[in-house]
């Protein structure tokens, strides 16, 4: 078979021939000198990153949440990313790599200037306004008018963080003077005094009672229409529609009206010398609200100012001295008593129901009364008001042989129930009471105390160590408290009974 080909011509423009031509940065890349090598990105990155730490490490401020080191790094990274964007690596202005590295580090290094200037070089920062354009610089040497120089200002950095500026920052929920004003009722003379004597909520409540509400006014009217027998319309504002008025149920507003005319008409009936008390009174309280820095509204019930009172003084031990604690006393706060070594008494203060410490104290039974006086029995005191070294030590009062031998009261086998009952899972097994721990699998519920006996208390112990056994009186399975035994050595062989048999 004859072979087919053909030779043929083809007249080459210079279009072509500029488009067959290789590139110049083609033909550079045979070189290594970075002189000569045209950009490639590929083989620059480690280096422009390592260009990018170097600056970023250099203006970094971590003082600054705009100017931290990941911010700048990726501000380097996004201004690269805009460089290439624009062509650069191919530009003629940057043919070779020596030349694009110059124009990115200088690029870079004036990106992060801007940023300096812009978030730390401000008027709104410094507190310092930038001098006109023509006083900005200095006056050359071969100048011949004088010129004052710029006066220089010291950078002025604050900082929130920083304990000895003194610098404090209102949150988003603080109200100004207008907010915190009292609000305008509109009532008389007389009226504002009384008012005076209420709550927010009671005044809200008698300010309904004395001028009634366009809601309470419309309830009252629906009511009359529905009531109505089409011939005459009596209407009558009652308190169930003033209480549905202000959103208010029934019984609430009936309390607040009850309480508003026990504490008027208490006001009308107080003479002349129990005014002066009340008014004395209040001079006190106001006088201790600016020692403790405390903030006591006059409405406030007396159980809470006496229990406050009690607490900021125990807080702020260093305060006191005896005029202080004239007027604490007064107002029938507890005054703390120092026992010593930087320690305070624990006594009407810091009583717990069921503490060890307190069940063994001889003092338990008049410190709960007042620890109740001053409504601090259901409370639970926070550990900085005992302190690292203020544990509660039980006081013991000298007994003689008749005190010591006789048994204990209905008061502490109360006491005993009550802390058996708090402490321990209480049960009923062949109609006796029982108790014990809450944990556990029912299935393999251990019983540690049975009662035999309510009055007198008689206390039974369950496989008692071998330990307890010598502290009580029995055999075999039936273990007793001895009978002369007393609350406080009742309630530790209850707690030692407790933690042997714990699992």
């Amino acid at each position: 078979m004859e072979s087919t080909t053909f030779f043929t011509k083809i007249a080459l423009t210079s279009d072509m021939m500029e488009c067959l031509r290789p590139k110049r940065h083609q033909l550079f890349l045979i070189f290594a000198d970075a002189k000569l090598r045209p950009p490639v990105l590929e083989e620059m990155m480690p280096d422009l990153q390592r260009v990018i730490a170097t600056v970023s490490q250099h203006y970094c401020d971590n003082s600054s949440p705009q100017l931290q080191f990941e911010e700048l790094m990726g501000e380097g990274n996004a201004k690269l990313a805009e460089l290439i964007t624009k062509g650069l690596l191919t530009s003629s202005k940057c043919a070779t790599r020596e030349a694009f590295f110059k124009f990115f580090k200088a690029s870079v290094n004036n990106h992060a200037r801007s940023r300096i200037q812009k978030y730390v070089y401000t008027e709104k920062r410094t507190g310092q306004k930038p001098p006109p354009r023509a006083q900005r610089f200095l006056p050359g040497v071969d100048c011949t008018e004088e010129q004052p120089a710029l006066e220089y200002h010291k950078h002025v950095d604050l900082s929130l963080d920083d304990p000895e500026l003194g610098l404090q920052v209102s949150d988003q929920g603080h109200h100004g003077q207008a907010e915190d004003r009292p609000v305008d009722w509109g009532f008389c003379f007389t009226s504002e005094e009384y008012a005076y004597l209420l709550t927010p909520q009671e005044r809200l409540v008698y300010h309904e009672m004395i001028l009634p509400s366009a809601h309470a006014r419309c309830y009252a009217e629906l009511d009359a229409w529905r009531k109505s027998n089409h011939n005459k319309l009596n209407i009558k504002i009652k308190f169930v529609h003033m209480a549905d008025a202000l959103g208010f149920s029934y019984e609430l507003f009936d309390e607040c009206v009850l309480s508003i005319r026990n504490k008027i008409k208490l006001y009308r009936m107080a003479n002349n010398e129990q005014q002066e008390t009340t008014t004395r009174r209040n001079a006190v309280v106001a006088q201790l609200k600016q020692v403790f820095g405390l903030q006591i509204p006059s409405d406030i019930d007396d159980m809470v100012v006496r229990r406050m009172l009690t607490m900021a003084a125990r807080d702020q031990f260093d305060k006191l001295n005896p005029q202080i604690n004239e007027m604490l006393t007064m107002i029938g706060a507890k005054v703390p008593r120092s026992v010593g070594d930087g320690k305070v008494a624990c006594y009407s203060v810091l009583y717990q129901k069921n503490c060890r410490q307190c069940n063994m104290c001889d003092l338990r039974h008049s410190c709960a009364v007042e620890a109740a006086n001053l409504g601090l029995t259901k409370m639970v005191q926070s550990p900085r008001l005992l302190g690292s070294k203020q544990p509660r030590i039980p006081a013991f009062l000298p007994r003689t042989v008749t005190d010591a031998s006789q048994p204990i009261s209905s008061a502490d086998e109360a006491e005993i129930i009550s802390h058996l009952t708090e402490t321990f899972q209480k049960a009923t097994r062949g109609g006796q009471t029982c108790y014990h721990h809450h944990v556990g699998d029912d299935k393999k519920r251990r019983f540690i105390f049975y009662i035999d006996r309510e009055s007198p208390l008689r206390l039974r112990f369950c496989n008692p160590s071998d330990d307890l056994r010598k502290r009580l009186v029995g055999k075999q399975k039936t273990w007793f408290p001895r009978e002369d035994a007393t609350l406080s050595e009742i309630i530790a062989l209850i707690e030692q009974h407790s933690r042997e048999t714990f699992e």
